[in-house]
């Protein structure tokens, strides 16, 4: 447990330690970061037998107690139901020359699924798709969290997701569950027509992906990510502390899906750190009440 600032300062003093804290920069993370947190995570090969991302895929959130502040969805963060109960604000890429095939016309769509229903310990509904949209498009704007990163969006004539949003809330004391989102190119036929016309079926447990990547004739993911709801903590409403990308708790249990992501690419690795977020900030913030005392003056 981290120490509480005084309440006893003053309140100039706490403000300035607020502005410190909320001051996170994102920091991008490279395919090869996001390949070794699959495999680390267990997600590789136990739910999927391989993933290679050509880009490096970041989703966007809220974080909870501050709709103000927003984090970049780093593979294996651990999030609260709250924090999840809407769709990410936004969806971006980094690295996306690395892609074959890809034009400013290329569509693409995205998925988010539970890998891990119901529980962690028996994935009787393992690949429960919480979500599944087409035509998205780059919308010529970077991330508002990370600047080198191209925003994806969904035009407003895109039409309805083919699977509705349905916010994950996974059983109490139900294991750590993961939640993966994946990216993919879209085949140039689904542009005016639905994922139905095809053949796919709106049933959303125990989703085949490489079933559905036949049907669909997808090739591999471009790029993926996942994060971790702990239903063993606060209640089962999770976790907000982010795991790491070489977090090695998560390894799974139960039965395996002939399933397959796939993957192109690769990249430098860099490293990241676990369960920081919380001590950084709050260094950040005694340091800007240091600065004070000591007569500094920090930019």
């Amino acid at each position: 447990m981290y120490p509480t600032i005084s309440k006893s300062l003053p309140l100039s003093l706490l403000a300035l330690a607020s502005v410190s804290l909320a001051d996170d920069n994102a920091e991008s993370v490279s395919t090869l970061s996001f390949k070794n947190a699959f495999v680390n995570s267990g997600i590789v090969p136990e739910v999927i037998p391989a993933l290679d991302p050509a880009v490096s895929f970041y989703a966007t959130y809220k974080t909870e107690g501050d709709s103000n502040h927003s984090e970049l969805l780093i593979p294996g963060s651990s999030l609260t139901v709250n924090e999840i109960s809407t769709l990410p604000i936004e969806f971006s890429v980094e690295n996306l020359n690395n892609a074959t095939n890809i034009t400013a016309q290329t569509r693409y769509l995205i998925y988010l699924l539970d890998a891990d229903a119901p529980a962690r310990s028996n994935p009787t509904a393992r690949n429960l798709r919480h979500w599944l949209a087409g035509n998205f498009t780059l919308n010529g704007q970077n991330s508002t969290v990370l600047s080198t990163a191209q925003r994806l969006a969904r035009p407003a004539n895109a039409g309805p997701p083919f699977t509705n949003f349905t916010a994950p809330k996974p059983d109490a004391n139900s294991g750590v569950h993961r939640y993966i989102m994946a990216l993919y190119t879209q085949p140039a036929r689904f542009s005016n027509a639905g994922f139905e016309s095809v053949g796919m079926e709106r049933e959303v447990a125990n989703w085949n992906l490489s079933r559905w990547r036949t049907q669909l004739g997808l090739g591999p993911a471009i790029g993926a990510t996942y994060f971790v709801i702990d239903t063993g903590a606060n209640g089962g409403n999770g976790t907000s502390a982010p795991q790491g990308l070489d977090n090695n708790n998560q390894g799974g249990n139960g039965g395996n899906n002939n399933n397959n992501a796939g993957g192109q690419g690769g990249n430098n690795d860099t490293s990241g750190a676990a369960d920081i977020r919380a001590s950084s900030v709050y260094v950040l913030g005694l340091t800007a009440v240091a600065a004070v005392f000591g007569g500094l003056i920090m930019v």
